[in-house]
């Protein structure tokens, strides 16, 4: 586990990869939207970008397809803190929590995938994501960023996972 309650002071800085996913309204306008946001986060410097990906959801009600991909970030923010920089963003891109209907549409949801210095169960908070390894709406935009991304818990590769080998449609890129 990786506890840290506060930002690190330091000038070490770590990996952290997040997930983006909308599929209500002009999602790759939300998508993009949220990334600029993230982007201009003190902080944090944006380290990459993955390829948008079409993806049916996963449960929930019947509802359209999502947008996908994933955005590699430089971090000196605790996780705690970046999630609730993420969670202000989605805010004011239009989601409302808690969500009426679990695994409903939503016009867009930010999660910490992964991080780079290990994991973290805390209240409200678990990275790596507790479902990554069965996404692969996650966990492949999560290794065209970081292709040997680890599971810290089990010390296994997220390539030789199944979730990692499914085809998904690309769509196009986060500009």
């Amino acid at each position: 586990m990786l506890p840290r309650p506060e930002a690190d002071e330091s000038n070490e800085t770590q990996l952290v990869v997040l997930g983006l996913g909308a599929n209500l309204g002009d999602r790759l306008t939300t998508m993009v939207a949220a990334t600029e946001a993230l982007s201009e986060l003190a902080g944090l410097q944006l380290a990459g970008r993955s390829s948008v990906y079409q993806t049916a959801p996963a449960g929930g009600p019947p509802q359209p397809d999502y947008f996908n991909a994933a955005l590699s970030v430089r971090t000196r923010l605790a996780p705690i803190e970046l999630l609730q920089q993420a969670l202000d963003i989605e805010r004011r891109l239009g989601r409302l929590r808690p969500d009426a209907i679990r695994w409903g549409p939503r016009r867009i949801d930010i999660d910490l995938l992964w991080m780079s210095q290990g994991d973290l169960d805390a209240p409200g908070l678990q990275v790596p994501h507790p479902r990554l390894c069965d996404r692969p709406f996650a966990l492949v935009p999560l290794l065209e960023l970081v292709p040997d991304a680890t599971d810290p818990r089990s010390g296994l590769r997220y390539d030789t996972l199944a979730a990692a080998q499914v085809p998904l449609p690309r769509i196009g890129e986060l500009y």
